[in-house]
């Protein structure tokens, strides 16, 4: 078998492949908004209200669409 390098450990060779492109994938949506702190403090502020409503933490992400 030939000897893979891979960013991903621990995984079988057979799943290193796919592994990889899903974590390509993902690092391209990691596009967050670029808030200022107004912002990010309303955000914090719904999440601790979301969670108080629903009775466990929940975080809020603000992504760039385009």
């Amino acid at each position: 078998m030939a000897k893979i390098h891979s960013d991903v450990t621990e995984l079988p060779a057979s799943c290193k492949s796919a592994a990889e492109h899903v974590a390509a994938e993902l690092a391209k949506e990691d596009t967050f908004a670029n808030l200022n702190e107004a912002w990010i403090g309303r955000l914090t502020e719904w999440e601790a209200e979301i969670g108080r409503e629903i009775g466990e933490p929940v975080a809020l992400v603000a992504c760039r669409l385009s």
